[in-house]
């Protein structure tokens, strides 16, 4: 199965999320926007793995974060990865904290002690992905920069790992495992 390690959002960034794309689609962008069921805060890309990796990566992974303090976060505006001069994703900044920084890289530790391979993209940008971007308008960076959010609070205390499956309407994650600091690996067994 196709897996990804995040951290899951609320309601509120959502809602913000719905805005912002809303704005931008009027705005004269042509993306695949991220359905608002979707939107999350990705940690590690890990790529096709099967079943039994993925259990002891879940293990592995909540052991290591086992009384982790639980840490707070803010939505920090609208930014953008490009190529050349395009506009390639769009999405919301979250704040890089100490604690967020500190927990990303526990985990990248522990991910590669026990040898699991993941994308690797260099410097970590929390972001949550709104659109991947096919046309823009030729002032997409005013627009982009001009648009303001507000300072939402995403309350951190564990972690989710989900599967993808691609369908031409998109992608349809599911949740496999829900890890908590204080304790607790849950796993779907739908």
């Amino acid at each position: 199965m196709r897996t990804f390690v995040a951290i899951d959002v609320n309601a509120e960034i959502r809602e913000v999320a719905q805005e912002v794309m809303e704005k931008l689609q009027n705005a004269g962008f042509k993306a695949n926007w991220t359905k608002p069921e979707n939107l999350h805060l990705t940690l590690f890309f890990m790529g096709e793995m099967d079943e039994r990796h993925v259990d002891k990566m879940a293990d592995v992974l909540n052991k290591r974060l086992l009384g982790f303090p639980s840490f707070s976060t803010v939505l920090a505006g609208v930014g953008y990865f490009k190529f050349k001069h395009a506009p390639r994703v769009i999405f919301l900044k979250l704040e890089p904290t100490k604690s967020l920084q500190k927990m990303y890289l526990e985990m990248k530790s522990e991910l590669t002690k026990n040898k699991f391979k993941y994308d690797d993209q260099g410097n970590f940008v929390p972001h949550v992905t709104l659109a991947r971007v096919k046309e823009y308008p030729s002032n997409w960076e005013a627009i982009v920069s001009e648009i303001v959010v507000p300072k939402i609070t995403l309350v951190i205390d564990g972690f989710t790992i989900y599967s993808s499956t691609l369908t031409p309407q998109g992608p349809i994650y599911k949740w496999v495992y829900k890890s908590k600091f204080e304790g607790g690996l849950e796993k779907n067994v739908r």
